[in-house]
């Protein structure tokens, strides 16, 4: 009998142990492709549409098991549809956004740009439970070839959803978007230098050993709305992609060592920006 009672509470405590959701680890490349390859293979998910939202319900499910607080951000479209963000929330004063667009061009799986940047933010997430104060997102309507808007429209939802007080908390914001083809790897923004977020991803991706530059754009990526929207951000990317918007953008053209060089320097900027 006293041997029965100790052998109960070690197999409980196991359980427990196995069921909490610890941060840490390391970002796997094949992990990363995994998720890529399942919103890949949905198809073409043009904003509004019923692939967008099939990839959305996938992210939500992950985002749950993983022990994030979801949420859906439904938003006006200007051809009268109807688009959503996936959110996922930790505990704590708000520190880390990682978002990653989830739609499309039509006539394409858009592999690339941007199921690679989806299977990233999903891997990261896994990495990043438990911590607090991360906000991780699937992003929708951000191509505006697509929408006829001005905007990346998912981000501008996003942006608009923080409060004055959430915003000046942020110490790192990204859009991770084309991170599965390309021969240089880059860190972007608005500006000519970078900004407070880029400049945590260049010193994460130098102390990984990593080698990024920094290149500035005209606001090619979800990036652009958060920063006008008062959270300085940057885009992580690999470029360039001679399929982009093409319907060879396709899943065996993803590198998974490419989406483990980003993840890996996301990751590293992330959990320092937490701290």
């Amino acid at each position: 009998m006293r041997r029965s009672r100790l052998v109960i509470p070690a197999v409980a405590l196991v359980g427990v142990l196995l069921a909490a959701p610890v941060a840490g680890g390391a970002f796997s490349g094949k992990k990363a492709k995994r998720w890529t390859r399942e919103v890949a293979d949905i198809g073409a998910r043009v904003a509004g549409g019923e692939n967008e939202r099939r990839a959305g319900r996938m992210v939500r499910t992950r985002l749950n098991a993983l022990g994030y607080e979801t949420e859906r951000q439904r938003f006006a479209l200007p051809n009268g549809g109807r688009s959503r963000n996936i959110i996922g929330r930790t505990p704590g004063r708000l520190r880390v956004i990682v978002v990653a667009h989830i739609d499309g061009v039509r006539g394409t799986e858009a592999a690339n740009d941007n199921a690679s940047g989806v299977g990233t933010m999903l891997e990261v997430a896994r990495n990043l439970r438990g911590t607090n104060g991360v906000l991780v997102a699937a992003l929708g309507a951000e191509e505006r070839m697509m929408t006829g808007s001005s905007w990346h429209l998912g981000s501008r939802r996003l942006t608009r959803s923080l409060t004055a007080a959430e915003k000046d908390g942020v110490r790192l914001a990204l859009s991770i978007d084309m991170v599965g083809v390309g021969t240089t790897f880059h860190v972007r923004g608005l500006e000519a230098s970078p900004n407070r977020s880029a400049r945590r991803l260049l010193r994460a991706a130098e102390r990984a050993g990593a080698r990024a530059t920094y290149l500035q754009d005209t606001g090619q990526s979800d990036h652009d709305d958060l920063t006008r929207g008062g959270v300085a951000a940057a885009w992580v990317q690999w470029r360039w992609d001679t399929c982009w918007h093409r319907p060879c953008d396709t899943i065996d053209r993803v590198r998974r060592w490419k989406l483990w060089q980003a993840g890996r320097v996301v990751l590293r900027a992330a959990r320092a920006a937490a701290d």
